[in-house]
């Protein structure tokens, strides 16, 4: 009686193991709540993305970067100052894909402190609220003023932005349409 009572322990066993196993082939999913326009379930995006600007009215190719916690963007002639007692900063918004240029006004939103690699100490970057667009998903974030001369995209989409919203395939490239990106067929690979 022992014996049956193990064996059909073990059965019961193989076959719980056998379901588990086919359940884990299928990748999970992660249901969402739909917050102003946010799928309810996780995007899949490729390591380069156009994203809209709206504070610029322009689209920027970015650089996906799960590596990076903060976002942020090509800015030069960034100046700290201050209105009505409260911090501000001005700066001009470079894209050198289509030579444009806007100069802005923002209140401080936060400081990012950047730590280089192979150096000391950290790099101070002043950081503004923008609204950032890709594809169908509009999310506010801060984002960090960097001089990105010498680098290939000017905007560089990090952690901040992607939690909850989007999976990263390596893989792929400009995969959303977003509003003001080139077609499909007009994009060009990283």
């Amino acid at each position: 009686m022992l014996k049956s009572a193990g064996v059909r322990l073990g059965f019961i066993a193989a076959v719980i193991l056998s379901i588990s196993a086919a359940f884990a082939t299928e990748p999970p999913k992660v249901e969402r709540l739909i917050k102003g326009g946010v799928p309810a379930e996780k995007i899949t995006i490729g390591e380069a993305e156009y994203i809209g600007v709206p504070l610029t009215g322009a689209v920027f190719k970015a650089r996906i970067d799960t590596g990076a916690t903060t976002s942020s963007i090509f800015a030069v002639e960034v100046q700290e100052f201050e209105r009505d007692g409260k911090p501000w900063v001005r700066f001009v918004v470079r894209n050198d894909d289509s030579k444009e240029t806007f100069p802005l006004e923002a209140p401080v939103a936060g400081v990012a402190k950047i730590k280089k690699r192979g150096q000391e100490g950290f790099t101070r970057r002043p950081a503004v609220d923008m609204d950032l667009v890709m594809g169908e998903v509009t999310k506010r974030i801060k984002v960090n003023l960097a001089d990105r001369t010498g680098f290939e995209f000017p905007l560089l989409i990090g952690r901040d932005f992607l939690a909850g919203l989007a999976v990263v395939d390596v893989s792929l490239s400009y995969t959303q349409d977003t509003p003001g990106a080139p077609a499909r067929d007009e994009k060009k690979s990283p």
